[in-house]
């Protein structure tokens, strides 16, 4: 069986083997957003890899783990911190570090020291755009959860092997120059956000990977008013042919 992957949203990746299933940054989108994502879809995953600490990717595994009292979320230091402070045991808590390989359901994962896109600063336009759009409801929850939930340097870029492929996990935008990241993978999973314009990073970084092919994710508006769809013409005209845009919960072939 060929690996297949499948986007719930935001950075939410599943990807499925013949062995099991293993799932990236689980996020239920807030209301008021246009992607139709439910806790459910993440129904009999047991295994949760955190590739940082944002409330877009960790906000929603407590009510994972209601659900299911036997999920493991391997993560660095502070998501580890975080999510105990939410009530997640430590048993079902793996720390990782950079370096860490891991294996499961025959998914060998190496854990890299990626780098955080440089977010854009408030600007006069954007509040006024938060301020008055319908979902302004829930910035006070947006608010609340960022200053919780904290990235501080420990995003995690994972190189992924299943059934001889080689998948590239980026977990934002950007990349460390002194780290020696694994080129010419089979597959690049890029999100497409983060910064002003993200454009600029994006070519740097998929010039510097040399994947064969390339998926965008984390394009689409999970948490308004903050986010919203991101223009990708750019990025799909410069790679046509080898780049696409992921669809919500259709299922990738590696």
């Amino acid at each position: 069986m060929e690996p297949e992957i499948k986007w719930h949203g935001t950075a939410s990746i599943e990807m499925k083997n013949q062995s099991g299933r293993i799932l990236f940054d689980p996020f239920v989108p807030l209301r008021g957003s246009t992607v139709s994502v439910s806790i459910e879809d993440y129904e009999g995953i047991n295994d949760i890899f955190i590739t940082h600490g944002h409330l877009d990717h960790i906000v929603s595994i407590p009510a994972l783990f209601q659900r299911n009292p036997n999920i493991r979320i391997h993560c660095t230091q502070t998501p580890y911190k975080t999510l105990v402070k939410k009530g997640i045991p430590e048993s079902n808590l793996v720390q990782i570090t950079f370096g860490s390989e891991m294996s499961v359901h025959n998914f060998k994962l190496k854990a890299y020291h990626g780098k955080h896109a440089i977010l854009p600063g408030p600007s006069r336009q954007r509040i006024s755009y938060m301020l008055n759009s319908p979902a302004r409801g829930n910035l006070s929850f947006i608010i609340k959860e960022n200053c919780l939930c904290r990235e501080k340097g420990e995003t995690v870029f994972y190189e992924i092997e299943a059934e001889g492929k080689r998948i590239s996990l980026m977990g934002s935008l950007n990349l460390r120059e002194e780290i020696d990241y694994p080129t010419g993978s089979d597959l690049l999973i890029l999100p497409y956000s983060g910064w002003e314009d993200n454009y600029p990073p994006a070519v740097k970084s998929i010039e510097r990977l040399k994947p064969k092919r390339i998926l965008l994710d984390h394009y689409d508006d999970t948490f308004p008013p903050v986010t919203q769809p991101v223009d990708l013409s750019l990025i799909l005209q410069k790679y046509e042919g080898r780049i696409k845009a992921m669809q919500l919960n259709q299922t990738e072939i590696i």
